[in-house]
């Protein structure tokens, strides 16, 4: 029987253990959370066998799974670099940022431990152990950062993860952590300014949010995410982030300029351009 030890068993990671009961019979399943009740959902639904401290749970586990933010996952790298742990063990993640995590996991591949960075890119704005699903993924690159797994460990881990339909893609640590700055990080960045702003703005007016239809609800909706969790992805990707943030702003001051002068063409050329990149992400 293969044991895996399921780190944070929130939406993620309780969704990777929804994936790999459905996936494999003969799997053991240990959960640890600080959050005694996310646990306690889990192990009323028979989706963990187990629910125990990591320290206690990291030794008899063949698969790793650390499905925290990116600051605890580096921290626990360091305990496993710290314990006794068996000799086949793969080590994995679901970190948003990868350069700081595989540069944490070189102390486990000088122990001889095998560890493989990765990162589902789905997710959603409802958060805990609850809202957990094996479809949370299904059609969705699921990035593979190669670090000092085995094929044959590769191999595993993919039959565990089969029930979760993922679209599994190999890349690099720096080319993932500007790619993501880019789709995901930057967006929430602009979500969560965006709410903000418009806050600022109509906190004292009586209609105030009651207006909001669904055009601003869409458009913002990332924002109602983890703040914790954002915010160890701010820190952790902090200069792709911010190069991408000064990209933005040239672009939203030249639109500014361009509506602030009414200059007709270059507003309806930067929609229309939006408009049919925007269209092709759905076809």
């Amino acid at each position: 029987m293969t044991t895996v030890l399921i780190s944070g068993l929130g939406l993620i990671g309780s969704s990777i253990a929804r994936i790999m009961r459905e996936s494999q019979t003969d799997v053991e399943i240990i959960g640890s959370d600080p959050d005694d009740d996310a646990a306690a959902f889990l192990l009323s639904r028979q989706i963990i066998n187990k629910h125990e401290p990591f320290s206690q749970a990291a030794p008899k586990a063949d698969v790793i799974v650390l499905a925290g933010p990116v600051s605890v996952i580096i921290a626990q790298i360091e305990t496993l670099a710290h314990l006794s742990l068996k000799s086949n063990l793969l080590v994995t993640d679901v970190g948003s940022t990868k350069v700081e995590v595989m540069q944490a996991a070189e102390k486990l591949r000088r122990r001889g431990i095998g560890f493989l960075g990765a990162h589902p890119m789905a997710g959603s704005h409802l958060v805990g152990a609850q809202n957990g699903t094996t479809q949370l993924f299904s059609g969705s690159k699921y990035f593979l950062v190669t670090g000092s797994q085995t094929k044959q460990q590769l191999s595993e881990f993919q039959k565990l993860m089969k029930a979760g339909n993922v679209d599994w893609t190999m890349i690099d640590a720096q080319t993932h952590d500007k790619l993501v700055s880019e789709l995901s990080h930057v967006p929430h960045v602009i979500a969560a300014t965006l709410v903000n702003t418009v806050a600022d703005s109509v906190g004292n007016d009586p209609v105030g949010w009651t207006a909001a239809a669904g055009g601003f609800k869409s458009t913002t909706r990332i924002a109602a995410s983890d703040p914790k969790m954002w915010t160890a992805i701010m820190m952790s990707n902090s200069e792709e982030i911010s190069s991408e943030i000064a990209d933005f702003k040239r672009e939203l001051t030249e639109f500014q300029q361009a509506i602030s002068s009414r200059n007709e063409e270059k507003i309806i050329a930067t929609f229309t351009k939006a408009q049919k990149i925007r269209k092709s992400l759905d076809e």
